[in-house]
């Protein structure tokens, strides 16, 4: 069985178990991502750097600087950084294990969200930013597969590993990249980030993407060969540069975001980024109803902030634990244990 650093791979990145990976492993974002056991059976989520990145030496060094500094990341708002090797070959990053759906599996099983629902999604996402810019690291390629979400509260993540190229050689969740990360990725920074998110809110809100008019950005088909796959590439990049130029230009449409929520986030893709709210002041734009316990054990069981659909989804995945006999005793990080204290 393959091991990456001291850690077995139990399932790899695109594997699936009944409801998916969990935890945010897959191929989707800047990395692969597999789901390990450590040798004393915690369990990890191990991310690769993106192998168009591993071998340039200035993009190991950035990795490196963000795994470092991802680690000082402070909260119940994201997982916990808690290994990483940029030395090796392929350099990687481990967070602790969370069996919860990403938020784009959410979306597909429940729909737009009510307007609560999104307001407290909103409002953790912006704390989870906050924390992670107060350490230095913006993270640069926030998306809903980098959210995953549980009974109680979603968590960010991704701030270790840098973005990875798209097909088109851009940086950055295509769809959720700003206009200054299209046009000049070195100066992308904190405001690129709430940009992001509130096109992932307005996905969350309407039920389509505010660029694309879709349920999801556009994906080509990995599995198509030959003629099938050069149109399949081929509508992406026209596909693409529609959507780019439609970033640049800020014309979202946000038709059917609820009025109560439209004010926030047409300010959050407001193309100029000095006109954007920073983390803090979104959350006062979202104005979300309290939310006393952050999912930290307090046994009051999980807060009643999904629809039933996504609640049903949360508790199939946190149910999703690799069995005994197919990886010898596990256990969760503490954290995440006590989060997931109902299951």
């Amino acid at each position: 069985m393959r091991e990456i650093g001291p850690y077995r791979v139990l399932r790899a990145a695109g594997t699936s178990s009944g409801t998916g990976t969990g935890g945010g492993t897959g191929t989707g974002g800047a990395a692969r991502t597999h789901l390990c056991r450590a040798v004393d059976g915690l369990l990890v989520a191990v991310e690769e750097l993106h192998p168009a990145q591993a071998p340039d030496a200035a993009a190991r060094r950035r990795f490196a600087r963000r795994a470092r500094a991802a680690r000082r990341i402070d909260g119940p708002w994201s997982l916990p950084v808690l290994d990483a090797d940029p030395d090796v070959e392929r350099p990687w990053l481990a967070t602790a294990h969370a069996p919860a759906p990403d938020l784009a599996r959410l979306l597909r099983a429940t729909g737009p969200l009510p307007v609560a629902t999104v307001r407290r999604l909103g409002a953790a996402l912006a704390r989870a930013l906050a924390a992670g810019h107060a350490a230095g690291v913006v993270h640069g390629g926030l998306e809903p597969a980098r959210v995953l979400v549980t009974a109680h509260h979603p968590k960010l993540t991704g701030f270790g590993l840098p973005p990875a190229p798209g097909p088109d050689g851009t940086t950055g969740p295509l769809g959720y990249a700003s206009p200054e990360q299209i046009e000049r990725p070195a100066d992308t920074g904190p405001p690129g980030d709430v940009f992001a998110l509130g096109a992932l809110l307005a996905t969350a809100a309407q039920g389509r993407h505010p660029w694309t008019g879709r349920p999801r950005p556009w994906t080509t088909d990995a599995g198509a060969t030959g003629a099938g796959a050069a149109a399949g590439a081929g509508a992406w990049a026209e596909d693409a540069r529609a959507v780019r130029q439609r970033t640049v230009d800020g014309r979202p449409d946000l038709a059917d975001v609820p009025g109560a929520l439209l004010p926030a986030l047409a300010r959050c893709l407001d193309p100029d980024p000095a006109l954007r709210p920073t983390p803090g002041q979104l959350l006062v734009l979202l104005d979300p109803d309290p939310d006393p316990d952050p999912g930290l054990g307090s046994g009051s069981g999980p807060a009643p902030w999904l629809p039933p659909a996504g609640l049903a989804l949360t508790a199939r995945y946190a149910a999703d634990l690799p069995r005994a006999d197919e990886a010898g005793p596990v256990h969760l990080h503490p954290l995440i244990e006590h989060l997931l204290i109902e299951r």
